[in-house]
């Protein structure tokens, strides 16, 4: 069943995936605020934010971009697993004080996961 519906599951993981890195990018200092209660963040703190934006826009664009290239589905949606399976263990495991947003993140990062390792390994 899941192979059969995997093409809208990864088009629409993927849009969420990319609107929050664009998200990210363009609203660091609410988004910085909101998720991770930082009132004032330091520039290089903006900066990182902001290239991780991108770099969550990219995963994002990348699996929008293999639900109509199955060939590379493969390789996308492992490195996309891996980048979302490791925010889960940051956001659980890592020395933050967890946030009701980070809780948000990881949740949805961590289902996309599961699909989509789910899918890898049925496949």
């Amino acid at each position: 069943m899941l192979a059969s519906s995997i093409g809208w599951i990864l088009v629409v993981s993927g849009i969420a995936t990319a609107a929050a890195g664009l998200g990210a990018f363009l609203a660091t200092g609410p988004l910085l605020r909101m998720a991770f209660g930082v009132d004032r963040p330091e520039p290089a703190t903006t900066f990182f934010a902001r290239h991780w934006g991108l770099l969550i826009l990219a995963v994002g664009a990348l699996v929008i971009y293999s639900a109509y290239a199955p060939s590379a589905r493969l390789p996308i949606l492992v490195a996309g697993s891996v980048e979302k399976a490791a925010v889960v263990a940051m956001i659980f495991f890592g020395p933050l004080k967890r946030t009701l947003a980070m809780t948000g993140i990881a949740a949805m990062d961590g289902l996309f996961t599961i699909l989509y390792v789910v899918y890898l390994v049925a496949g």
